[in-house]
């Protein structure tokens, strides 16, 4: 179980190492068809923009490439037919390069290949060989772990000492003699009725890999200490210059730089 422990000016925390929600993403066809050759075979393989994961065989596009030679033979008589069949490839995400490729060769292509959008670790695997996929079918789902969230439980009665910006430097059994540090970006809203606790979440780099999800993790937050970034000054008055009029609380702030001194109340 995950806790925290107030010990002086300190608080213990536990915790564990999530992957960053917002570097999740799934890797699409653009192209209905039939699944011929998959280039990633298992969950945890990593993924980098660009590359090649798939090749599908698409009796639509077999049936575009036909249209599109066929109009260029008569694009100068009919020019908007022409554009019209080169839009619908490129519909499908097919490139200039590609096009002029069919044109040149005037052969139509069986098969195309499919790249990744994005770079990172897959998770789950939609398809496999001989699948057939509409257009806009998932075929992975990745997750880009050079950031990861690490979060945090908090007692109850421990959220009202800690605030956006307070540092934590937290240590991992799965990385000996390594200590992170970072400060708290998030703190729910929400507290776990079982637990009576709440979470507080840090968001920090990897660019090394060193750490993975549900990896655990013990953390150190000084109390009123440090903080992750530059934050508004705070303003101290003695409690005397404070005016209790009734529904407000006013002081007179002194003017600088006038000749007959002249005070306004705020």
């Amino acid at each position: 179980e995950s806790s925290s422990t107030a010990n002086g000016g300190k608080l213990k925390l536990s915790g564990k190492i999530q992957a960053n929600e917002t570097t999740t993403a799934s890797i699409v066809s653009h192209i209905p068809g039939r699944i011929e050759k998959l280039y990633i075979s298992f969950t945890g393989e990593r993924v980098s923009r660009g590359q090649k994961i798939a090749t599908i065989y698409s009796p639509n596009l077999i049936t575009a490439q036909k249209e599109l030679i066929e109009a260029n033979k008569v694009k100068d008589v009919q020019p908007s037919l022409f554009e019209a069949t080169k839009n619908k490839l490129k519909y499908w995400k097919i490139t200039d390069k590609q096009i002029d490729e069919i044109l040149a060769e005037n052969k139509v292509k069986e098969y195309f290949n499919i790249y990744a959008d994005h770079s990172g670790v897959v998770t789950k695997r939609k398809v496999s060989v001989g699948d057939h996929l509409m257009e806009g079918g998932v075929l992975f789902e990745i997750q880009n772990l050079n950031k990861l969230w690490v979060v945090f439980d908090v007692y109850e009665t421990d959220l009202s000492r800690i605030k956006r910006g307070d540092v934590v430097t937290f240590t991992t059994p799965s990385v000996p003699n390594k200590e992170f540090t970072a400060g708290i970006s998030f703190i729910d809203p929400v507290i776990n009725p079982k637990t009576r606790a709440g979470t507080a979440r840090v968001e920090i780099t990897n660019p090394k890999n060193q750490l993975m999800p549900e990896m655990f993790v013990n953390g150190m937050l000084a109390l009123g200490g440090q903080k992750s970034s530059s934050t508004d000054q705070i303003l101290t008055i003695p409690k005397a210059a404070v005016l209790w009029t009734g529904e407000r609380s006013v002081v007179y702030v002194k003017l600088p730089d006038t000749e007959i001194p002249s005070y306004e109340f705020r």
